[in-house]
């Protein structure tokens, strides 16, 4: 692993067997040898990492690119570079953690597994690995951990208090419609899927204050009328997140919330 800068002058972190070696301060890299790029915006960042990661075990690294190849291409999750970085550098003290005896109860577990089903098997694929390349058996609470780096990596949010609302919003929005509906959702059914995917986004978008930009949409008066059951419990819907959140659902999200709730519990009724 060596620093160095990209053309534009930005300092990069650039990862590859014996990229370094044998090469001295203002030496050109062979791009060859290049097998990933890290672009830190802080040069202190930048070097922190530099020192830190090129201690790890080149064990940790291979299991951080297997599990994001994994996630990537099972499951087509779109993510951060730096990725790999957390994933790496929670292996780390994860490893430190079980080695020295402690093991930690994940409290979003359950919330989690339902939730994030997609993200949550990849935090398995991780200590699958773990186990056979290192030997070392870790509950399903460490595959959870891991599973909130691919959420974070995937919402482009690393604050810890941001995936704890989005989860509150998403189980929360959950229990309206089941209670509204009287029916329990099939956590394993696409359409729950797409639907919790959905829900998450708009979380997203809510924290950040953003919203569809308003037009004049004849779809929605015609869902509206089509699904009473599911704009009456959209109304409930967003009479929950204007009073817990002071924000306004607007229609364009309203419409695509119907269609994803006739769809999540259509085959329930």
């Amino acid at each position: 692993m060596v620093l160095t800068h990209n053309t534009e002058g930005k300092e990069i972190i650039l990862k590859g067997k014996a990229i370094g070696f044998g090469r001295k301060k203002g030496d050109l890299v062979d791009r060859g040898l290049v097998e990933r790029v890290f672009i830190q915006n802080d040069k202190k960042d930048a070097r922190h990492f530099e020192e830190y990661f090129a201690k790890l075990p080149q064990e940790y690294w291979e299991i951080s690119e297997q599990t994001v190849d994994y996630a990537k291409n099972e499951y087509g999750m779109q993510l951060e570079p730096r990725t790999i970085l957390t994933i790496c550098d929670h292996i780390a003290g994860a490893m430190d953690r079980y080695q020295s005896g402690t093991i930690l109860h994940n409290a979003m577990l359950w919330e989690g597994k339902r939730f994030y089903p997609d993200e949550f098997k990849v935090g398995l694929y991780a200590i699958e690995l773990i186990q056979k390349r290192l030997k070392v058996s870790m509950e399903e609470d460490e595959a959870m951990f891991i599973a909130f780096h691919f959420v974070y990596g995937q919402l482009n949010r690393k604050e810890t208090e941001d995936l704890e609302t989005i989860t509150g919003i998403i189980k929360d929005i959950v229990e309206i419609v089941e209670t509204s509906f009287q029916v329990r959702l099939n956590a394993e059914s696409w359409d729950y899927r797409r639907f919790v995917t959905h829900i998450r986004f708009f979380a997203q978008r809510m924290l950040q204050g953003k919203q569809y930009e308003a037009s004049e949409n004849e779809w929605y008066q015609i869902l509206k009328d089509k699904y009473r059951r599911a704009y009456n419990c959209i109304v409930k819907i967003a009479d929950y997140i204007h009073d817990r959140y002071h924000y306004e659902v607007d229609r364009e999200e309203m419409m695509y919330l119907m269609i994803h709730i006739e769809k999540v519990t259509r085959d329930l009724l």
